[in-house]
Protein backbone atom coordinates (compact mmCIF):
# COMPACT_ATOMS: atom_id res chain seq x y z
CA UNK A 1 0.00 0.00 0.00
CA UNK A 2 1.23 3.32 -1.24
CA UNK A 3 1.89 6.21 1.37
CA UNK A 4 0.68 9.48 0.73
CA UNK A 5 3.12 12.51 1.95
CA UNK A 6 0.56 15.91 2.20
CA UNK A 7 3.38 18.51 2.76
CA UNK A 8 2.41 21.57 4.83
CA UNK A 9 2.06 24.67 2.04
CA UNK A 10 4.51 27.67 3.18
CA UNK A 11 2.98 30.59 4.45
CA UNK A 12 3.54 34.04 3.26
CA UNK A 13 2.06 37.08 4.94
CA UNK A 14 1.45 40.57 3.99
CA UNK A 15 2.04 43.17 5.90
CA UNK A 16 2.70 46.48 6.28
CA UNK A 17 0.79 50.17 7.39
CA UNK A 18 -2.69 50.96 6.39
CA UNK A 19 -4.22 51.30 3.12
CA UNK A 20 -0.84 50.12 1.15
CA UNK A 21 -3.13 47.70 -1.21
CA UNK A 22 -2.58 44.18 1.59
CA UNK A 23 -5.91 43.07 0.79
CA UNK A 24 -6.03 43.86 -3.06
CA UNK A 25 -3.09 41.84 -3.40
CA UNK A 26 -4.82 39.18 -1.19
CA UNK A 27 -7.38 38.70 -3.32
CA UNK A 28 -5.07 38.76 -6.20
CA UNK A 29 -3.67 36.34 -5.20
CA UNK A 30 -6.02 34.00 -3.17
CA UNK A 31 -7.80 31.71 -5.10
CA UNK A 32 -10.57 31.23 -1.80
CA UNK A 33 -11.51 33.71 0.19
CA UNK A 34 -11.33 37.71 -0.44
CA UNK A 35 -10.57 40.37 1.35
CA UNK A 36 -12.70 43.65 1.68
CA UNK A 37 -11.20 46.68 -0.11
CA UNK A 38 -11.84 49.73 0.91
CA UNK A 39 -10.08 53.55 0.70
CA UNK A 40 -10.78 53.49 4.39
CA UNK A 41 -7.54 53.09 6.49
CA UNK A 42 -7.94 49.89 8.84
CA UNK A 43 -10.37 48.02 7.35
CA UNK A 44 -8.83 44.43 7.56
CA UNK A 45 -8.60 43.60 11.55
CA UNK A 46 -7.96 40.15 11.96
CA UNK A 47 -5.66 37.91 10.07
CA UNK A 48 -6.99 36.56 6.85
CA UNK A 49 -5.80 33.00 5.16
CA UNK A 50 -6.36 31.77 2.03
CA UNK A 51 -4.84 29.01 -0.59
CA UNK A 52 -2.56 31.37 -2.76
CA UNK A 53 -1.04 30.70 -6.48
CA UNK A 54 0.71 32.41 -8.81
CA UNK A 55 1.42 30.25 -12.18
CA UNK A 56 2.15 26.49 -10.72
CA UNK A 57 3.20 28.07 -7.39
CA UNK A 58 1.12 27.82 -4.19
CA UNK A 59 1.14 28.62 -1.01
CA UNK A 60 -1.27 30.60 1.81
CA UNK A 61 -1.57 34.21 2.08
CA UNK A 62 -2.05 35.94 5.17
CA UNK A 63 -3.91 39.17 4.59
CA UNK A 64 -3.02 41.29 8.31
CA UNK A 65 -4.16 44.48 10.19
CA UNK A 66 -2.21 47.59 8.87
CA UNK A 67 0.56 47.81 11.53
CA UNK A 68 0.49 50.88 13.57
CA UNK A 69 1.82 52.42 17.00
CA UNK A 70 -0.73 52.11 19.46
CA UNK A 71 -1.24 52.22 23.06
CA UNK A 72 -1.74 48.75 24.75
CA UNK A 73 -5.67 47.57 24.94
CA UNK A 74 -6.78 49.74 22.64
CA UNK A 75 -7.97 48.25 18.61
CA UNK A 76 -4.98 49.32 17.24
CA UNK A 77 -2.80 47.32 19.53
CA UNK A 78 -4.78 44.04 19.43
CA UNK A 79 -4.65 44.79 15.68
CA UNK A 80 -0.77 44.89 16.12
CA UNK A 81 -0.98 41.55 17.60
CA UNK A 82 -2.55 39.37 15.18
CA UNK A 83 0.36 40.93 12.87
CA UNK A 84 3.10 39.91 15.27
CA UNK A 85 1.66 36.12 15.01
CA UNK A 86 1.80 36.21 11.43
CA UNK A 87 5.20 37.61 11.33
CA UNK A 88 6.44 34.57 13.66
CA UNK A 89 4.47 32.00 12.13
CA UNK A 90 5.38 32.97 8.37
CA UNK A 91 7.87 31.07 6.11
CA UNK A 92 8.32 34.23 4.31
CA UNK A 93 7.01 38.00 5.12
CA UNK A 94 6.14 40.68 2.79
CA UNK A 95 6.68 43.95 3.55
CA UNK A 96 3.85 46.15 1.42
CA UNK A 97 4.57 49.63 0.77
CA UNK A 98 2.72 52.42 -1.52
CA UNK A 99 5.07 53.03 -4.32
CA UNK A 100 3.35 56.37 -4.66
CA UNK A 101 3.89 57.87 -2.08
CA UNK A 102 7.53 56.26 -1.30
CA UNK A 103 8.96 54.83 2.13
CA UNK A 104 7.61 56.63 5.30
CA UNK A 105 9.22 56.64 8.73
CA UNK A 106 6.29 54.14 9.25
CA UNK A 107 7.70 51.66 6.76
CA UNK A 108 11.03 51.89 8.17
CA UNK A 109 10.06 51.16 11.69
CA UNK A 110 8.22 48.06 10.81
CA UNK A 111 10.63 47.04 8.38
CA UNK A 112 12.82 47.53 11.20
CA UNK A 113 10.27 44.97 13.25
CA UNK A 114 10.48 42.53 10.88
CA UNK A 115 14.27 41.96 10.44
CA UNK A 116 13.93 41.50 13.91
CA UNK A 117 11.65 38.63 14.20
CA UNK A 118 11.54 37.34 10.75
CA UNK A 119 13.98 34.76 9.19
CA UNK A 120 13.03 35.58 5.10
CA UNK A 121 11.50 39.02 3.96
CA UNK A 122 11.00 40.65 0.57
CA UNK A 123 9.62 44.04 0.39
CA UNK A 124 6.75 44.82 -2.39
CA UNK A 125 6.36 48.61 -3.84
CA UNK A 126 2.91 48.03 -4.61
CA UNK A 127 0.53 50.84 -7.00
CA UNK A 128 3.45 51.04 -9.54
CA UNK A 129 1.36 50.80 -12.08
CA UNK A 130 2.28 53.91 -13.85
CA UNK A 131 5.88 54.09 -13.04
CA UNK A 132 8.31 52.91 -10.32
CA UNK A 133 9.87 54.91 -8.35
CA UNK A 134 13.54 54.20 -7.98
CA UNK A 135 13.77 55.42 -4.75
CA UNK A 136 16.81 54.69 -2.71
CA UNK A 137 15.01 54.42 0.61
CA UNK A 138 13.76 51.59 -1.01
CA UNK A 139 17.93 49.77 -0.44
CA UNK A 140 18.11 51.38 3.10
CA UNK A 141 15.70 48.82 4.72
CA UNK A 142 17.96 46.42 4.17
CA UNK A 143 15.02 43.64 2.19
CA UNK A 144 17.15 43.99 -0.81
CA UNK A 145 15.60 45.12 -4.04
CA UNK A 146 12.27 46.12 -4.19
CA UNK A 147 9.58 44.14 -5.94
CA UNK A 148 7.37 46.69 -7.99
CA UNK A 149 4.13 45.38 -8.64
CA UNK A 150 0.64 46.85 -9.24
CA UNK A 151 -1.90 44.59 -7.07
CA UNK A 152 -5.29 46.34 -8.87
CA UNK A 153 -4.13 45.72 -12.52
CA UNK A 154 -1.81 42.46 -12.08
CA UNK A 155 1.48 43.70 -13.02
CA UNK A 156 4.92 42.43 -12.05
CA UNK A 157 3.18 39.14 -10.71
CA UNK A 158 5.97 37.31 -12.57
CA UNK A 159 8.61 38.88 -10.28
CA UNK A 160 7.22 38.82 -7.46
CA UNK A 161 7.04 35.08 -7.91
CA UNK A 162 10.76 34.96 -9.12
CA UNK A 163 10.85 36.86 -5.40
CA UNK A 164 8.55 34.45 -3.27
CA UNK A 165 10.48 31.47 -5.15
CA UNK A 166 13.27 32.41 -4.14
CA UNK A 167 12.75 32.94 -0.56
CA UNK A 168 10.42 29.99 -0.15
CA UNK A 169 11.46 26.66 -2.57
CA UNK A 170 14.18 25.76 -0.14
CA UNK A 171 12.98 22.69 1.49
CA UNK A 172 14.62 19.68 0.34
CA UNK A 173 13.33 17.38 -2.00
CA UNK A 174 10.68 19.78 -2.87
CA UNK A 175 10.59 20.77 -6.54
CA UNK A 176 8.01 24.05 -7.74
CA UNK A 177 7.30 23.21 -11.67
CA UNK A 178 8.51 26.59 -12.50
CA UNK A 179 7.76 28.22 -16.30
CA UNK A 180 9.89 31.10 -15.80
CA UNK A 181 12.32 30.09 -13.60
CA UNK A 182 12.55 25.83 -14.14
CA UNK A 183 13.86 24.13 -17.47
CA UNK A 184 11.11 24.34 -19.18
CA UNK A 185 10.91 26.82 -22.21
CA UNK A 186 7.71 28.65 -22.04
CA UNK A 187 6.98 30.51 -25.36
CA UNK A 188 3.81 32.57 -25.64
CA UNK A 189 2.87 33.39 -29.40
CA UNK A 190 1.36 36.94 -29.35
CA UNK A 191 -0.12 39.30 -31.64
CA UNK A 192 -3.04 40.76 -33.87
CA UNK A 193 -5.85 38.94 -34.62
CA UNK A 194 -4.97 36.67 -38.20
CA UNK A 195 -1.54 37.23 -38.12
CA UNK A 196 -1.24 33.41 -38.83
CA UNK A 197 -0.48 32.54 -34.88
CA UNK A 198 -3.04 29.43 -35.14
CA UNK A 199 -1.38 28.21 -38.57
CA UNK A 200 2.16 28.30 -37.54
CA UNK A 201 1.63 26.17 -34.12
CA UNK A 202 -0.22 23.78 -36.44
CA UNK A 203 2.58 23.77 -38.64
CA UNK A 204 5.24 23.71 -35.57
CA UNK A 205 3.72 20.49 -34.11
CA UNK A 206 2.69 19.00 -37.25
CA UNK A 207 -1.32 18.06 -36.51
CA UNK A 208 -4.09 20.72 -36.93
CA UNK A 209 -4.08 21.13 -33.01
CA UNK A 210 -5.82 24.84 -33.49
CA UNK A 211 -8.99 25.95 -35.18
CA UNK A 212 -7.54 28.22 -38.19
CA UNK A 213 -9.69 30.25 -40.86
CA UNK A 214 -9.94 33.41 -42.33
CA UNK A 215 -12.61 34.86 -39.76
CA UNK A 216 -10.58 37.19 -37.01
CA UNK A 217 -10.64 36.25 -33.60
CA UNK A 218 -10.91 32.40 -33.75
CA UNK A 219 -8.62 31.74 -30.60
CA UNK A 220 -10.76 32.96 -27.54
CA UNK A 221 -8.40 31.59 -24.79
CA UNK A 222 -5.06 30.89 -24.44
CA UNK A 223 -4.32 27.28 -25.67
CA UNK A 224 -0.74 25.69 -23.91
CA UNK A 225 0.85 23.09 -26.14
CA UNK A 226 3.54 21.00 -24.44
CA UNK A 227 6.06 19.08 -26.42
CA UNK A 228 9.82 18.46 -26.62
CA UNK A 229 12.08 20.28 -29.75
CA UNK A 230 16.01 19.37 -30.47
CA UNK A 231 16.26 18.39 -26.37
CA UNK A 232 14.40 20.93 -25.27
CA UNK A 233 11.34 20.54 -23.01
CA UNK A 234 9.21 23.59 -24.70
CA UNK A 235 5.00 24.62 -23.59
CA UNK A 236 4.21 26.91 -26.50
CA UNK A 237 0.91 29.29 -25.52
CA UNK A 238 -1.28 30.57 -28.76
CA UNK A 239 -3.05 33.65 -27.29
CA UNK A 240 -6.00 35.15 -28.37
CA UNK A 241 -5.61 38.55 -30.64
CA UNK A 242 -4.41 41.93 -29.44
CA UNK A 243 -6.40 44.50 -30.84
CA UNK A 244 -6.32 48.50 -29.86
CA UNK A 245 -8.53 49.04 -26.59
CA UNK A 246 -10.49 50.77 -27.81
CA UNK A 247 -11.90 48.65 -30.91
CA UNK A 248 -12.16 45.55 -27.84
CA UNK A 249 -15.78 46.50 -26.92
CA UNK A 250 -17.11 42.32 -26.87
CA UNK A 251 -17.15 41.29 -23.56
CA UNK A 252 -16.02 37.97 -24.09
CA UNK A 253 -13.02 39.69 -26.12
CA UNK A 254 -11.81 41.84 -23.52
CA UNK A 255 -11.91 38.38 -21.55
CA UNK A 256 -9.26 36.96 -24.17
CA UNK A 257 -7.21 39.84 -24.46
CA UNK A 258 -6.90 39.84 -20.45
CA UNK A 259 -5.76 35.91 -21.04
CA UNK A 260 -3.30 36.94 -23.60
CA UNK A 261 -1.51 39.69 -21.14
CA UNK A 262 -1.67 37.68 -18.49
CA UNK A 263 0.05 34.83 -20.75
CA UNK A 264 3.00 37.41 -21.74
CA UNK A 265 4.15 38.15 -18.10
CA UNK A 266 5.00 34.41 -17.27
CA UNK A 267 5.92 33.67 -20.07
CA UNK A 268 10.31 33.17 -21.26
CA UNK A 269 10.23 34.13 -24.51
CA UNK A 270 7.36 35.69 -26.41
CA UNK A 271 7.02 35.41 -30.35
CA UNK A 272 5.43 38.48 -32.11
CA UNK A 273 3.90 37.25 -34.93
CA UNK A 274 3.39 39.62 -37.59
CA UNK A 275 1.08 39.92 -41.15
CA UNK A 276 3.80 40.52 -43.55
CA UNK A 277 1.46 42.73 -45.56
CA UNK A 278 0.93 45.09 -42.73
CA UNK A 279 3.71 44.63 -40.40
CA UNK A 280 4.61 46.93 -37.53
CA UNK A 281 2.45 49.06 -37.31
CA UNK A 282 1.62 51.09 -33.77
CA UNK A 283 -0.36 48.12 -32.31
CA UNK A 284 2.61 45.90 -33.15
CA UNK A 285 4.88 48.53 -31.80
CA UNK A 286 2.61 48.88 -28.65
CA UNK A 287 2.66 44.85 -27.95
CA UNK A 288 6.71 44.86 -28.59
CA UNK A 289 6.79 47.50 -25.79
CA UNK A 290 4.99 45.53 -23.38
CA UNK A 291 6.88 42.45 -23.70
CA UNK A 292 10.13 44.68 -23.57
CA UNK A 293 8.76 46.34 -20.47
CA UNK A 294 7.79 43.08 -18.92
CA UNK A 295 11.66 41.43 -19.10
CA UNK A 296 10.69 39.29 -21.82
CA UNK A 297 12.66 37.99 -24.58
CA UNK A 298 11.46 38.59 -27.71
CA UNK A 299 11.38 37.06 -31.06
CA UNK A 300 9.89 38.64 -33.95
CA UNK A 301 8.00 36.28 -37.14
CA UNK A 302 6.86 38.25 -40.22
CA UNK A 303 4.74 35.86 -41.41
CA UNK A 304 3.08 35.43 -45.06
CA UNK A 305 6.87 36.14 -46.29
CA UNK A 306 5.52 34.51 -49.73
CA UNK A 307 3.32 37.33 -50.25
CA UNK A 308 6.29 39.75 -50.62
CA UNK A 309 7.59 40.23 -53.73
CA UNK A 310 10.58 42.66 -53.21
CA UNK A 311 12.02 41.41 -50.28
CA UNK A 312 15.63 43.08 -49.89
CA UNK A 313 14.02 45.70 -49.70
CA UNK A 314 11.36 45.12 -47.61
CA UNK A 315 13.87 43.28 -45.07
CA UNK A 316 15.79 46.83 -45.43
CA UNK A 317 12.80 49.01 -44.43
CA UNK A 318 11.97 46.89 -41.53
CA UNK A 319 14.93 46.18 -39.59
CA UNK A 320 15.26 50.54 -40.17
CA UNK A 321 12.03 51.27 -38.94
CA UNK A 322 12.69 48.35 -35.29
CA UNK A 323 16.01 50.11 -34.79
CA UNK A 324 14.14 53.66 -34.98
CA UNK A 325 11.00 52.83 -33.16
CA UNK A 326 12.52 50.28 -30.61
CA UNK A 327 16.01 51.59 -29.61
CA UNK A 328 15.54 50.57 -26.02
CA UNK A 329 16.32 46.93 -27.49
CA UNK A 330 19.23 46.56 -30.37
CA UNK A 331 19.09 43.40 -31.88
CA UNK A 332 15.89 41.89 -31.91
CA UNK A 333 15.99 38.49 -33.49
CA UNK A 334 13.64 38.81 -36.74
CA UNK A 335 12.67 35.61 -38.76
CA UNK A 336 10.71 35.83 -41.79
CA UNK A 337 8.79 32.61 -42.70
CA UNK A 338 5.21 31.45 -44.40
CA UNK A 339 3.60 29.30 -41.55
CA UNK A 340 0.91 28.04 -44.24
CA UNK A 341 3.80 25.85 -45.82
CA UNK A 342 6.10 25.34 -43.31
CA UNK A 343 8.76 27.46 -44.73
CA UNK A 344 11.41 28.31 -42.09
CA UNK A 345 9.03 27.60 -39.03
CA UNK A 346 11.50 25.90 -36.88
CA UNK A 347 14.19 28.45 -37.64
CA UNK A 348 11.88 30.57 -35.02
CA UNK A 349 12.00 28.00 -32.48
CA UNK A 350 15.83 28.18 -32.70
CA UNK A 351 15.86 31.92 -32.36
CA UNK A 352 13.90 31.47 -29.07
CA UNK A 353 15.74 29.38 -27.71
CA UNK A 354 19.05 30.97 -28.69
CA UNK A 355 17.46 34.47 -26.91
CA UNK A 356 16.49 31.93 -23.73
CA UNK A 357 20.25 30.91 -22.73
CA UNK A 358 21.02 35.02 -23.59
CA UNK A 359 18.05 36.22 -20.82
CA UNK A 360 19.49 34.07 -18.70
CA UNK A 361 23.19 35.29 -18.51
CA UNK A 362 25.14 35.68 -15.22
CA UNK A 363 28.14 38.06 -15.61
CA UNK A 364 30.77 38.56 -13.35
CA UNK A 365 31.64 41.42 -11.22
CA UNK A 366 35.00 41.91 -11.96
CA UNK A 367 34.40 41.30 -15.41
CA UNK A 368 31.49 43.83 -15.36
CA UNK A 369 33.65 46.35 -13.69
CA UNK A 370 36.89 45.93 -16.55
CA UNK A 371 34.35 47.16 -19.21
CA UNK A 372 32.68 49.54 -17.02
CA UNK A 373 35.78 51.24 -17.07
CA UNK A 374 36.45 51.11 -20.72
CA UNK A 375 33.10 52.21 -21.83
CA UNK A 376 33.39 54.99 -19.03
CA UNK A 377 36.85 56.02 -20.81
CA UNK A 378 35.44 55.40 -24.34
CA UNK A 379 32.45 57.77 -23.67
CA UNK A 380 33.13 59.99 -20.38
CA UNK A 381 30.19 60.98 -18.65
CA UNK A 382 29.07 65.20 -19.19
CA UNK A 383 30.20 67.85 -16.96
CA UNK A 384 27.64 68.38 -14.24
CA UNK A 385 27.02 71.90 -14.80
CA UNK A 386 25.93 72.72 -11.10
CA UNK A 387 28.74 70.53 -9.57
CA UNK A 388 31.43 71.88 -12.15
CA UNK A 389 32.89 68.26 -12.41
CA UNK A 390 32.08 64.99 -13.95
CA UNK A 391 29.39 62.34 -12.02
CA UNK A 392 31.53 59.31 -11.53
CA UNK A 393 30.18 55.66 -11.93
CA UNK A 394 32.15 53.82 -9.49
CA UNK A 395 30.61 50.26 -9.35
CA UNK A 396 28.32 47.48 -11.38
CA UNK A 397 27.36 44.27 -10.11
CA UNK A 398 24.63 42.03 -11.87
CA UNK A 399 21.61 41.83 -9.11
CA UNK A 400 19.87 38.96 -10.91
CA UNK A 401 19.37 37.40 -14.53
CA UNK A 402 15.56 36.52 -16.61
CA UNK A 403 15.67 39.50 -17.26
CA UNK A 404 19.54 40.56 -16.81
CA UNK A 405 19.68 43.33 -14.10
CA UNK A 406 22.09 45.10 -13.34
CA UNK A 407 22.88 47.76 -10.29
CA UNK A 408 25.22 50.68 -10.79
CA UNK A 409 26.43 52.75 -8.06
CA UNK A 410 27.58 56.58 -8.53
CA UNK A 411 28.27 59.98 -6.89
CA UNK A 412 24.87 61.64 -8.79
CA UNK A 413 22.52 59.00 -10.26
CA UNK A 414 19.98 61.63 -10.82
CA UNK A 415 21.76 63.41 -13.41
CA UNK A 416 22.88 60.65 -15.54
CA UNK A 417 20.75 61.46 -18.64
CA UNK A 418 18.24 58.72 -20.41
CA UNK A 419 20.85 59.17 -23.51
CA UNK A 420 23.62 58.21 -21.24
CA UNK A 421 21.85 55.02 -19.86
CA UNK A 422 21.19 53.86 -23.04
CA UNK A 423 24.54 54.09 -24.68
CA UNK A 424 25.60 52.30 -21.11
CA UNK A 425 22.62 48.84 -21.48
CA UNK A 426 23.57 48.66 -25.73
CA UNK A 427 27.62 49.14 -25.07
CA UNK A 428 27.08 46.37 -22.61
CA UNK A 429 24.77 44.14 -25.19
CA UNK A 430 27.29 44.77 -28.21
CA UNK A 431 30.40 43.74 -25.91
CA UNK A 432 28.85 40.63 -24.14
CA UNK A 433 26.89 39.23 -27.28
CA UNK A 434 23.76 40.09 -25.80
CA UNK A 435 21.36 41.11 -28.79
CA UNK A 436 18.33 41.80 -28.38
CA UNK A 437 17.78 40.90 -24.18
CA UNK A 438 15.35 43.61 -22.59
CA UNK A 439 18.12 44.95 -19.36
CA UNK A 440 16.97 46.50 -16.30
CA UNK A 441 19.81 49.16 -15.08
CA UNK A 442 19.19 50.20 -10.96
CA UNK A 443 21.25 53.17 -10.22
CA UNK A 444 22.22 54.15 -6.55
CA UNK A 445 24.08 56.64 -5.31
CA UNK A 446 27.31 55.66 -3.48
CA UNK A 447 28.46 56.86 -0.24
CA UNK A 448 31.03 59.47 0.37
CA UNK A 449 33.77 58.28 2.41
CA UNK A 450 34.65 61.74 3.59
CA UNK A 451 30.81 63.13 4.90
CA UNK A 452 30.97 61.17 7.98
CA UNK A 453 34.60 63.20 9.12
CA UNK A 454 33.66 66.79 8.10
Amino acid sequence: MGINIVMKKKIVALVGRPNVGKSTLFNRLSVGKKAIVHDRPGVTRDRKYSDAKIGPMEFTVVDTPGLEESEEGKLEHRMMQQTMISIAEADLVCLVVDNQTGITPADKFFAEFIRKYAKNHIVIANKSEKRFNHDQEYYKLGFGDPVPISAEHGQGLADLYDAIAEKIDTEEGEVISDPIRGDCLQIVIAGRPNSGKSTFVNAIIGEDRMLTGPEAGITRESVEISWEYKGNRIKLIDTAGLRKRSNVTHSLEKLSTGDAIGSIKFANTVILMLDATIALEQQDLTIANYVIDQGRSLVIAVNKWDLIRKKKEYKEEFEYKLGTHLPQVKGIPVVYLSAIDSTTTEGVLDKCIDIYKLWNKKISTSKLNDWLGFVLDRHPLPLHKKLGRRVRIKYITQIKSRPPTFKLFASDPDSITDAYKRYLANSLRDDFEMPGVPMRFYFEKSDNPYAKKK
